[in-house]
């Protein structure tokens, strides 16, 4: 273009059609576009190279961002699994230290716990899988716990009367065809027989070590029964197996299904989700614990743990339930709020408080009845309410039926052979039979009472 440009110059020069002023602006005005451009160009080559400087950076920093993140994961899958043997070889030398030994074995026992708290050190400064989370201490310092097997109190163990093997851990089966028949002459529910012997305590510990299953096992075996599970797929088919579990201690990392999952699932089922469940987790951050208490998790754990604390963990579960039922037994109008720990309860027994008072004058109202109507088989619905209110399905709605006569003496002038038609006795002895088993006194004595109390008011 420019050479075009300049062949009309010299052509204008030719002919005589331009002066030489003008061919020189000519010449300053090519230059000058060629400067531009020429300064357009390198901008644009700058600007592309910042860009492509940029993009490598962050590239760069993403790289080792996920180097970072990889290599947290690893150290934290590496600490999680550590967790597990450490606590198995931690909790069964605290037992051995409080135990009395001889001195050359106390020095050994000295020597393997204090090298063990020094791995369980090393192991709490790996990353605990959430940002800057290091894991907390998780037992006391080494110098506190040499000074506990230096000085070792005897601890008092339950008396094992039977060895039990995992094949008699299967849960005895409840049999309360008795107790859901109407009596013959269909004025009231039968007696359940308190004077059998409770269950015992049953707990499914599922975690996917055989040994750590097999350590709270033996632990425990005195005091309860215990189920195993090493997955939480395993642990559904135990509770579908098994209507007499209380209480789930489960790992949360776990293969097939996970801790997090198996509580999801227990606390969504009516079946089970009475049953408390505590997690044991090599981690602790907010946000998994947030998670575990969204999905209905009771309590946590951290490995490596002292298995005394376990212990006293599934004494305070048992502690809390015998208190709801106490609420259930001694209170008037208990709130169904005060004697469950899930919502899924809390609406159970609302379903079955409400069943019960519009079949209150209904002398044919039976357990089978109740079970239809919260769409329970027999074993689950006499387990559910054994657990949450101590009472068996019969001795329930025997319990409502008293409860609304008691309020019927407090604040009615009724007869008492009324008041047995009201709440569906058709039989006023059988009515005063119930109440003095009961409250401790029979209904008329327990109306005079009401009324001298009301007098001195």
């Amino acid at each position: 273009m420019g050479n075009i440009l300049i062949a009309g110059v010299m052509t204008a020069q030719a002919t005589g059609l331009f002066s030489q002023g003008f061919v020189w602006a000519v010449l300053f005005g090519v230059l000058l576009v060629a400067v531009v451009a020429y300064a357009i160009c390198r901008w644009s080559l700058s600007r592309e190279r910042q860009k492509m400087e940029a993009e490598l950076q962050k590239m760069r920093a993403e790289h080792r961002t996920e180097l970072e993140e990889t290599k947290q994961g690893v150290l934290s899958g590496v600490s999680r699994d550590l967790l597990t043997p450490i606590t198995l070889i931690i909790s069964p030398l605290q037992q051995l230290a409080s135990e009395p030994l001889a001195d050359d074995v106390r020095v050994r026992v000295q020597m393997i716990l204090r090298n063990a708290q020094l791995l369980l050190h090393q192991v709490n400064m790996l990353p605990a899988g959430g940002k800057g989370n290091v894991m907390p201490a998780l037992v006391p310092p080494v110098d506190a716990v040499m000074t506990q097997v230096a000085t070792p109190t005897p601890v008092p163990t339950p008396t094992v009367k039977k060895e039990i093997k995992e094949e008699e851990s299967k849960p005895v089966g409840i049999d309360d065809s008795n107790v859901a028949k109407v009596a013959a002459n269909r004025d009231d529910l039968p007696e359940e027989n308190s004077e059998e012997p409770k269950e015992r305590f049953t707990l499914l510990m599922v975690d996917d070590s055989p040994d750590m299953c097999r350590f709270v096992h033996d632990y425990f075996r005195g005091e309860y029964t215990v189920i195993t599970a090493s997955n939480g797929e395993v642990a559904l088919e135990r509770l579908e197996e098994n209507d007499n579990v209380d209480l789930v201690v489960s790992d949360v990392n776990m293969p097939k299904m996970d801790g997090l999952e198996l509580c999801k699932r227990i606390k969504t089922d009516l079946r089970w989700s009475h049953i408390p469940v505590i997690l044991l987790t090599g981690r602790r951050g907010d946000q998994l614990e947030m998670e575990g208490l969204r999905l209905g998790a009771d309590d946590y754990i951290t490995k490596p743990f002292n298995v005394e604390m376990l212990r006293l963990r599934v004494k305070k579960f048992i502690e809390k339930r015998e208190n709801r039922q106490r609420q259930f037994r001694e209170k008037m109008d208990v709130a169904p709020s005060e004697i469950t720990i899930t919502s899924v309860d809390e609406q159970f027994i609302q379903r079955a408080i409400k069943i019960c008072e519009d079949h209150m004058s209904d002398t044919e109202f039976s357990v089978e009845v109740l079970g239809q109507e919260l769409s329970l088989s027999r074993t689950y619905l006499y387990k559910k309410l054994i657990n949450i209110t101590g009472k068996g399905p019969a001795e329930f709605i025997r319990t409502i039926r008293l409860k609304r006569g008691k309020q019927y003496l407090e604040q009615t002038t009724m007869p008492i052979a009324d008041i047995s038609l009201e709440i569906g006795y058709g039989n006023p002895k059988r009515f005063t039979e119930n109440f003095k088993a009961e409250y401790g006194m029979s209904p008329s004595e327990y109306g005079k009472k009401v009324r001298a109390e009301k007098s001195v008011k």
